[in-house]
């Protein structure tokens, strides 16, 4: 008799966190529910002791911590990285597929995902391979062809990937280039340009953009 595959579910949201367990429950010869977290910072502490196989987590942990599960994701891929990550979201835009995927996530659902699909995704990863829609050569062939960055632009990315207001980012580009003053309407006219350029709908969106952005001009 096989051992089952050990998971930690990771969601903010009580409920929902409750409906996943109650799912991969249901495949109780296959899996085995090992902890819960709310947040990064609860998952990190419990997966030495509960040593997981596999981690399913949402991709955004709501309004206070929209990017959580991309944290998580790249937290786990340094710290162990021999755990599996299936991330489970309620956007299936190709931002989030491509934030997922950039991140270092084995696997990638919508939150309409059957039970028998988020099976079939943690046995995939559990046997070594991926679960991505299969759309992700086109999103990530798209991403080949991004549009390219003003000057101000690509200064304007690192400083909202780490958290700055525009009143704050405007003050720190002009402290650089005294000779170039920024305002912080003009950072907005910026922003708004990175959104429109790479199709962010919302705040969240472009924040979570700017960080995978920074990551990627830092490798």
């Amino acid at each position: 008799m096989s051992v089952p595959t050990k998971l930690m579910v990771v969601d903010d949201h009580p409920t929902l966190r409750q409906g996943f367990v109650s799912i991969l429950a249901a495949f109780d010869d296959q899996f085995a529910v090992v902890a819960e977290a709310a947040n990064v910072q609860d998952a990190l502490l419990k997966v030495p002791t509960a040593r997981p196989d596999v981690v399913v987590t949402d991709l955004h942990f709501g309004q206070s911590d929209p990017t959580g599960g991309i944290d998580l994701v790249h937290a786990l891929r340094a710290e162990h990285p021999q755990i599996k990550i299936v991330m489970i979201t309620a956007s299936m835009e190709d931002e989030s597929l491509l934030l997922a995927h950039s991140a270092g996530a084995h696997a990638f659902l919508g939150k309409e995902a059957t039970a028998a699909e988020i099976a079939k995704a943690i046995d995939a990863v559990s046997s070594g391979f991926t679960h991505f829609p299969a759309r992700l050569r086109e999103v990530l062939q798209k991403r080949e062809r991004e549009p390219q960055l003003s000057e101000r632009e690509a200064q304007i990315i690192p400083l909202v990937a780490a958290g700055m207001t525009a009143k704050q980012i405007a003050r720190e580009l002009t402290q650089q280039e005294p000779t170039k003053p920024i305002v912080d309407r003009t950072v907005e006219i910026y922003k708004g340009n990175i959104k429109r350029k790479f199709g962010l709908k919302t705040a969240n969106a472009l924040i979570s953009f700017c960080m995978e952005f920074s990551k990627r001009i830092k490798k």
